[in-house]
Parts: structure tokens; sequence; C-alpha cells
């Protein structure tokens, strides 16, 4: 198994770096200038040199370099002081990638401030979805065609088809503006001091958590279902009942662990998926996190933050997949790594 890990690991370095140029390349051909919206009267010398001190006057390979440097360059530049030409920094200053409209700041540290708003929601959302999906998935199949399956199946179709921006307006509408239960806007300035503020944590990551574990609960439910019970059809299950074990044990011994080999693909995978779902939440309950990091940067042109946000979202891709396949080997003795 470790020669395994290390395998995959080594093979997933030169995919990230080409996925990391693609992302790269293709975002700086596209039309976008840090300059572009600022007013006519700035004269073009002054133009030139805030372009020179964000690095754009340097070929493209160098950009890209620099580029991927900000991920293990920790010293901070202080970009406004050479947009303003008091102080022109070298090359070795220009390490971290700023961002174009955050007032040159790095973009590595713009989106570690973003990135635990996001992890709170979304990381409870999709624990919170796998907890109820596999066992209402598993349950559904054991109870094949009674009310619970027709129930959950109908509740599913509506969970996978209902797109995010949609339940989130109905939740707000519902439980903020008729009911009064939750706020409808997210406190991201909110700071976790005493149960007091924690309660106020929990109770405005409700309605952003019910939105995006709804879409996955829906998903992953219907996945597990189909594999349990495509399970509970096998010659082991029936050897197992013939000798005298009870329907639990059967159940979650062999049905559900068995059942989870291709459910832990649809998982791993999910992960960033639920990030996707999260730029749009995000934007509805006004969660100061890295999806509406991205949906700013992107209607200011904001090219380095952009390229930023969809590189941490290939790692997730590629991480997760190599954490797939290493769950496979411990839900299934059978399968060994050679």
């Amino acid at each position: 198994m470790g020669q395994y890990i290390m395998r995959r690991v080594l093979t997933a370095i030169p995919t990230l770096l080409f996925i990391s140029f693609f992302i790269f390349a293709l975002l700086a051909m596209s039309p976008g200038d840090p300059t572009g919206n600022l007013p006519p009267s700035i004269p073009a010398e002054t133009k030139e040199r805030i372009r020179a001190a964000l690095g754009l006057d340097q070929p493209m390979p160098i950009r890209y370099v620099k580029w991927l440097q900000q991920f293990m360059v920790n010293e901070p530049i202080n970009a406004l002081e050479q947009i303003t030409g008091i102080q022109i920094g070298n090359s070795a200053d220009r390490l971290r990638i700023t961002s174009w409209s955050a007032r040159g700041k790095p973009v590595i540290d713009l989106v570690l401030e973003r990135l635990p708003q996001t992890l709170w929601v979304v990381g409870t959302a999709y624990f919170l979805a796998i907890a109820i999906a596999i066992p209402v998935g598993v349950f559904a199949a054991y109870r094949q065609n009674s009310v619970f399956d027709q129930t959950s199946s109908i509740v599913s179709v509506i969970g996978f088809s209902l797109p995010t921006f949609f339940t989130g307006v109905l939740v707000i509408q519902i439980f903020a503006v008729w009911l009064g239960w939750f706020p409808s806007l997210y406190n991201t300035t909110l700071k976790v001091t005493d149960w007091s503020t924690f309660a106020q944590q929990i109770k405005q990551m409700i309605m952003p958590v019910m939105v995006l574990a709804f879409f996955q609960v829906a998903t992953i439910s219907r996945f597990a279902r189909s594999s349990a019970i495509e399970n509970l059809k096998h010659d082991y299950v029936r050897t197992a009942r013939s000798k005298g074990l009870g329907e639990r044990m059967v159940v979650t011994r062999h049905v559900v662990r068995n059942s989870l080999i291709p459910v832990v693909t649809l998982i791993a995978l999910g992960i960033p998926g639920i990030f996707g779902g999260a730029i749009v939440t995000e934007q509805i309950f006004a969660v100061n996190g890295i999806g509406q990091l991205l949906i700013l940067s992107i209607q200011s042109n904001d090219l380095p933050v952009v390229q930023t946000v969809l590189m941490i979202f290939a790692v997730l891709v590629v991480a997760f997949n190599l954490i797939a396949d290493i769950a496979y080997g411990i839900l299934d003795p059978r399968i060994r790594y050679n």
C-alpha cells in the first residue's frame, strides 16, 4: 500500500503541473488588464508602471513560475508602494502574486482569509449529508418498494432536480422571512468566544448547510440505494443468513461494507462539486468565503485570484481521487495494490 501511495503521489505531481499550466495559460490569454478600469485621465506611463509592478511586463513562462511560487513563498510584498511609484521592488519582491482588485494584497493570503468560512459551511454540510444519505439509501434498499423507499425516492428526485440557487432563495423566504427563525444573511464578522456566540454561529449556518446538504443527500442516497440493492442479491448474503446471522449483522457487516465501495468514489469526487455549489450558496447567504471570492474576482477581472481558486479545486480533485483509492483497500480486503 505504501508503494502504491508513493506512485500515485509521484503521478499526481506532473498531473497538477499540467493542470496548473493549462489554467494559467488559458486565463492569461483571456482579455483582461488591471489598468482597464482606471480613469482615462491617468497617463499611459503610470499604467505601464502599474503593470510592471504587478509583473505583467514579464514573459508568460516567468509569470507562471512565480505564480506557482506563491503557494510556497511566505514573504508578503507591499504592492501599493510599487503602484504609487514611491518604491519599486526588485524581482524577489514579486514572488508573491498579488490581487489586481484587493489593493495589491497577496492572492494566497486573500484565499486563506476566506477559506475558514467556506470550510465551516461546506464541511458541516458534507459530513451531515453523508451521515444522512448512507443510512437512508441502505434502508430504502432493504425495504425496497415500501412507503419509506418511495418517499425517499421522491424527495431525492426533488433534491437532485432543484438547483441550489432556487432552494437557497426558498429557505430564506420560508425560514427567515415568513417564520423568522434564522438570519437571512451570514455574519462573517462573528467571533465565537462563548456559548452565546457559538449558538449564533450554529443558527446562521443552518440554512446554507441545509441547502448544500439537501442536494448531496439526494445524490448519495440514490447511489447508495442502487449499490445496496445489487449487493442484497448476492450469494454471500444468502450464505450469511443461512449461517444464522441476524438481519442487522448481515446488513451492517456485509451489505453496507460492500455497498460503500462505489459510493466512496462518489463521495470523494463530490468534494470539489460541493465547493462548486458553495460558490452560488455563498452569494445567496452573503457568506464571505472562497466561493464569493471567486465570483467577485470574475466580476472584477482579477485573474490571479481566479487562477489560484481554480487551482485549489484541481488539487482537491486529485487529492480525493487518491483518498478514494486508499479507501477501497480498507473497505474490501480483496483489493490489493501491487
